[in-house]
């Protein structure tokens, strides 16, 4: 008899709530709707972290993504940590990739906010990551994963800070909280230029620490 394949330790932890008989090809799938979830949920915020529509990305059977999530907070809760992982990969891969280079503040500025939003971030960054990162906090389900994940975002702006000319820069927390806040302060402008004026406020900061 064949031996049940056993989701990996990032799968398990993703997959609590969800169905734990998972054997072949039902490991497969369940991993392609982890995936699914997690893009949807990066590229569209939580609104698009619906059974259906992550079957539908998965490529796979409408019903399939109850069937092994059979509850939306299991499904979420999945959605979230892959998202969460998918984001530090992303994070720190794009830090490692910088030339060394005295960069100004302003470009500086930039490059933190796309590492922190990575893989990819435009003017919706607020309303599509932001704010779904803010509900996830608020929720006691999804808390511990948010706080998980800090830690390796935090290690990748280090690394374009530290590839920026910025090495003295001891106070990184504080920058992952200035940048959000400055995301956030940025949206309510009439413009839509969110990264525009999120990287001047971030760069104001970076200046006093010249």
């Amino acid at each position: 008899m064949e031996t049940p394949d056993q989701p990996d330790e990032p799968l398990a932890r993703a997959l609590t709530g969800a169905r734990t008989t998972v054997q072949g090809r039902s490991t497969e799938r369940q991993r392609a709707m982890v995936d699914a979830a997690a893009r949807l949920l990066v590229e569209q915020g939580f609104g698009a972290v619906t059974h259906r529509q992550v079957a539908r990305a998965a490529g796979l059977p409408p019903g399939s993504a109850s069937y092994y999530f059979p509850t939306s907070a299991s499904l979420v809760a999945a959605a979230v940590e892959a998202a969460e992982d998918l984001r530090a990969t992303a994070a720190q891969a794009h830090a490692d990739g910088l030339p060394r280079r005295a960069r100004s503040s302003a470009a500086t500025a930039r490059e933190l906010i796309e590492t922190l939003y990575a893989p990819h971030v435009d003017d919706t960054v607020v309303d599509v990551r932001l704010d779904p990162m803010i509900t996830a906090m608020r929720d006691p389900a999804l808390r511990p994963i948010m706080r998980a994940s800090r830690p390796r975002l935090l290690a990748a702006l280090r690394t374009v800070l530290d590839a920026s000319g910025y090495e003295d820069v001891e106070e990184v927390d504080l920058l992952g909280h200035v940048i959000d806040a400055a995301l956030v302060a940025a949206a309510a402008e009439d413009d839509g230029k969110v990264l525009d004026h999120g990287a001047a406020t971030v760069a104001r900061l970076l200046d006093r620490w010249r």
